[in-house]
């Protein structure tokens, strides 16, 4: 099993390892199965509340060349300032009592239904991480696909298809300075939290009531880029696009990635990812299976770990 780096220990499944806080692991272990991006990108507390300010680094002015009796230039580097919000999202587990009772194991049953909508959860954070757009929504964040939603050639890279059949693929480098999710400021529990609030009188949707027993489940977060290249998004992608053709331009990609970071990570849904386990039939010097620090065996191209994450569209409109 590969060893773990600094970056993978702060993700948000090792924080709550070490925070020692059973319900809020549970929680993040159900969200991952259906979000895949919370195993690699590092989780860090927000710094002004519910709101994370990033001073972002735009440019490496640099030294002077210098001989004795001589001075050296005055430089400084640019920066602009990102705020990045946080995301509530919540849900009520709901059961008859009658129901659970009558299961024999009221635990068990209740479980299975947390479950359910916990992984349910993960389907929504996962979608607004990648899709949210909060000038639409206030109570989205932005995701990946409002951030990066023009082509320029360098973090937004078209692969020419035209139309509302198309998908796209995150390359990104992840680490506290570089791309990194985030959740409140002051929260022990990375975020997340779980609340059993026992026996309750419900209704049902005519208003009718019953006793039920009842949890309440939350989710915090948001994502930041600190470091402007730190996310790539090539877009445009065809179904019908050669595998071969799509690994030539990931693997060019990478390399724009800045260096440095200690994971590398590719988002795509299963479409893309059959596409790219195809062509590494031929193409076992760069593309290849090996387990993820967690030891579990996923595709690699060269250091990307490619995870599949299923809320990314195949009827994405053609990014201008």
């Amino acid at each position: 099993m590969a060893v773990l780096n600094m970056a993978d220990q702060i993700t948000a499944i090792e924080a709550v390892k070490r925070a020692n806080n059973p319900d809020a692991f549970h929680i993040i272990e159900c969200l991952r199965m259906t979000n895949e991006m919370i195993m690699d990108l590092p989780s860090l507390m927000a710094n002004d509340g519910t709101v994370h300010t990033t001073l972002r680094r735009l440019n490496q002015p640099g030294g002077t060349h210098r001989i004795y009796n001589q001075g050296v230039n005055i430089k400084a580097s640019q920066t602009d300032t990102a705020r990045d919000s946080i995301a509530m999202l919540a849900a009520y587990s709901v059961v008859d009592k009658s129901m659970a009772d009558h299961t024999g194991n009221r635990a068990a049953f209740r479980q299975s239904e947390a479950v359910a909508i916990l992984k349910g959860m993960g389907i929504d954070q996962a979608r607004d991480l990648v899709y949210g757009n909060n000038s639409m929504d206030k109570s989205q964040i932005n995701g990946l696909a409002a951030r990066l939603n023009k082509v320029d050639g360098k973090t937004v890279v078209s692969m020419g298809g035209t139309g509302a059949d198309l998908t796209s693929v995150y390359l990104v480098a992840a680490g506290a300075d570089y791309c990194h999710l985030i959740y409140p400021k002051g929260s022990s529990s990375i975020g997340v939290s779980r609340s059993d609030q026992g026996e309750k009188q419900w209704n049902d949707q005519d208003g009718k009531p019953y006793q039920a027993l009842v949890e309440y489940f939350e989710a915090q977060y948001g994502i930041t880029i600190r470091d402007p290249n730190a996310v790539i998004r090539i877009c445009n992608i065809e179904s019908n696009v050669d595998g071969d053709d799509l690994i030539d331009e990931i693997l060019a990609r990478r390399r724009k990635l800045p260096p440095g970071a200690s994971t590398y990570v590719m988002y795509s849904n299963l479409d893309v990812l059959i596409k790219i386990d195809k062509a590494a039939r031929d193409r076992g010097n760069v593309v290849y299976t090996a387990a993820d620090p967690w030891g579990k065996e996923i595709t690699h191209i060269r250091d990307l770990r490619c995870r599949q994450m299923d809320v990314i569209l195949n009827t994405e409109e053609a990014v201008a």
